[in-house]
C-alpha cells in the first residue's frame, strides 16, 4: 500500500512500472488536488503567485493503466464499485485510485506544518 500526493505520484511514475513488473499486489491511493500541497501551503498564505505549483487535470488512474495497473478515477462514492470488484477479486493487476479532492481549503495538518515558517 502507497498513499502519495498527485504532484510525488508524477515525478514517480516511473516506479508504476517496476511495481507491475515485480508482480506485487499494491494498492496506490493518489490524493490529487492539482497541485503540489506544500508548496501551496508554504507560499499561499504569504501572497506569492501559485501558479508554477498547481497544473491542469491529469488522468492518473489513465496513466496507470497505461503501465498495467488496474486505474480508478474516484469522485465519489458511486465510483467505488470499481474497488470492490478488485478487492473481491481475482487481483491479477496492483490497483491505482486516483482520488480526486477538492483544493478549496487544503489541508489542515500541513497548515498546521507551515504556521510561522
Amino acid at each position: 500500500m502507497a498513499a502519495l500526493g498527485d504532484g510525488g505520484a508524477l515525478m514517480g511514475v516511473s516506479e508504476l512500472e517496476t511495481v507491475v513488473r515485480l508482480g506485487m499486489g499494491m494498492v496506490v491511493v493518489v490524493y490529487d488536488d492539482e497541485a503540489y500541497g506544500a508548496e501551496v501551503h508554504h507560499f499561499g498564505p504569504d501572497g506569492d503567485p501559485l501558479g508554477t505549483v498547481r497544473f491542469p487535470p491529469a488522468d492518473i488512474g489513465g496513466i496507470a493503466r497505461g503501465f498495467g495497473f488496474e486505474g480508478v478515477t474516484v469522485r465519489g462514492v458511486a465510483d467505488l464499485g470499481a474497488v470492490r470488484d478488485w478487492v473481491a477479486g481475482p487481483r491479477r493487476r496492483p490497483l491505482l485510485i486516483d482520488a480526486k479532492i477538492t483544493s478549496d481549503r487544503g489541508s489542515w495538518w500541513l497548515q498546521e506544518a507551515f504556521r510561522g515558517h
